[in-house]
């Protein structure tokens, strides 16, 4: 009896110890220092040293503020005004012969077209629109009227001369037109050019009785000559040379034309209205020669 309750007691002891001990669970290697995919380096970022100013201006320019390659147009006070759209647009009627564009040689040179001509009654205003040059050196102006349709007016036209400023241009030869009609030509420069020795001499025809000296300055006079006339052609270019004052307090300007005369050119007079600057003059007793007649005389 107490061996057969021995022989129980150890099967009973071996079951319990095949019980507790279970299949081992695998568990994954663990790497003691994983490897990470290297990450591309960020472009370092540079920053103003100290005390360096940081510049604050772009590169395009201001808003209002056209770029340097095109002329601005000064306003001429004919501008599109509000309200225009409430009224009829009408004509106006141009004296193309009388209007004329006038170049002031300073540097760089100031040009404005002086239109002239009749509005269709003393009730319609004026306005006018400049269209900067072109790619072909083309500045177009479109001028036109407005009236009010509902107000009674005298059925007469109305002069007008209107002085309409075109802006400043350093170098280049530019073609105006109004309304589709060419009011004519202008250059920058009336000095002697390179190659003037390739090209024909040739005359102006000056208009003494309409040139004349003009005055301005506080403190000292600064005198231009205001030289008014025609030249052969179209194709003729006019060209100025200034003689200071001598001692006798004469100044001359020699005014003329150069002309490629292989060049074909339609056979039409071509008028001019040329302001040119003489200088500040302080004191003395001064006489202007214009190709040896005399323009005016002035004391400084």
């Amino acid at each position: 009896m107490k061996l057969k309750s021995i022989a129980s007691f150890l099967i009973i002891t071996l079951l319990l110890a095949a019980c507790g001990n279970p299949m081992p669970t695998m568990v994954p290697g663990v790497t003691e220092n994983p490897t990470v995919p290297p990450t591309q380096p960020s472009a370092p970022i540079t920053y103003p040293a100290p005390g360096t100013p940081v510049p604050t201006t772009s590169a395009y320019p201001e808003p209002g503020n056209p770029g340097t390659g095109t002329p601005v147009i000064p306003p001429s006070g004919y501008e599109p005004q509000p309200g225009d759209d409430s009224l009829k647009r009408d004509q106006v009627f141009l004296d193309m012969i009388n209007s004329q564009i006038v170049v002031t040689a300073s540097e760089p040179a100031q040009v404005k077209a002086i239109l002239a001509g009749n509005l269709p009654d003393p009730c319609h205003y004026l306005r006018v629109v400049v269209t900067p040059p072109d790619a072909n050196n083309t500045i177009n102006i479109e001028a036109y009227s407005l009236v009010d349709a509902n107000t009674a007016c005298v059925t007469k036209l109305e002069p007008l001369t209107a002085s309409i400023p075109l802006g400043s241009y350093s170098t280049g030869e530019y073609t105006v037109m109004v309304n589709g009609e060419n009011l004519g030509q202008f250059v920058t420069s009336f000095a002697p050019q390179p190659g003037d020795d390739q090209l024909t001499r040739g005359e102006v025809i000056m208009d003494m009785a309409a040139s004349n000296l003009n005055f301005s300055g506080t403190q000292s006079n600064e005198v231009s000559a205001n030289l008014i006339g025609d030249l052969p052609t179209p194709c003729n270019q006019l060209r100025i040379v200034l003689t200071p004052a001598d001692t006798q307090n004469k100044i001359n300007l020699e005014v003329y034309s150069v002309v490629d005369s292989h060049t074909s050119c339609i056979t039409v007079i071509q008028p001019f209205h040329v302001i040119y600057p003489l200088g500040s003059f302080s004191s003395g007793h001064y006489s202007v020669y214009v190709n040896g007649e005399l323009l005016g005389e002035f004391d400084g």
